[in-house]
């Protein structure tokens, strides 16, 4: 099969070029994940669905890599070949103010959260026994979490897929926090 080598665009030259990994078997790439003090919508999705996108081209046997020594004869042997590891973060901390203010004066957007979390147990939308208690930043910040992850791995998006068993693969914020 001939085929071109994958090909991402520099930002920086504004050039078209070859994706040389440092290593063709093991390519690993970080992308920013949600900040969770809200449900992720459709525009947060985008970008992360990209990422997993490109995951699976980078995994395929169909992807053909500048100076790949790996063989793309038959699918099963160009899976076991390239392994990609994707890492996503979760912000759990920062960037917590309204964006529009670039003095950090807005509205902080955790305690937005605990206003509407209160709000929704005491209208019913949430149940009272919905384990996240407003007046804490913490449980609100896994709630959201929690709530992205199923909506991620309901997309099928393999980076949450895969976090279920490896945490390492989802850090959150707080865990690089001294």
């Amino acid at each position: 099969m001939s085929s071109m080598p994958f090909h991402l665009y520099n930002t920086l030259n504004k050039r078209l070029e070859p994706f040389v990994p440092r290593d063709p078997r093991e390519i690993r790439f970080y992308t920013c994940g949600p900040t969770v003090y809200d449900d992720a919508h459709i525009g947060n999705f985008r970008s992360f669905l990209a990422a997993d996108l490109l995951r699976r081209w980078l995994e395929s046997p169909l992807c053909t890599l500048e100076s790949d020594p790996i063989q793309h004869e038959n699918f099963a042997k160009a899976e076991q070949s390239r392994r990609v590891i994707h890492v996503m973060n979760i912000t759990d901390v920062g960037h917590m103010t309204d964006d529009d203010s670039a003095d950090g004066g807005g509205e902080d957007k955790m305690e937005v959260a605990a206003r509407r979390i209160a709000e929704a147990k005491k209208s019913g939308k949430l149940p009272p026994d919905a384990g996240v208690d407003p007046d804490d930043p913490e449980a609100i910040a896994r709630f959201y979490e929690r709530r992205f992850k199923d909506d991620a791995i309901a997309l099928g998006m393999k980076v949450a897929i895969e976090a279920e068993q490896d945490h390492t693969l989802m850090p959150r914020a707080t865990d690089n926090i001294p």
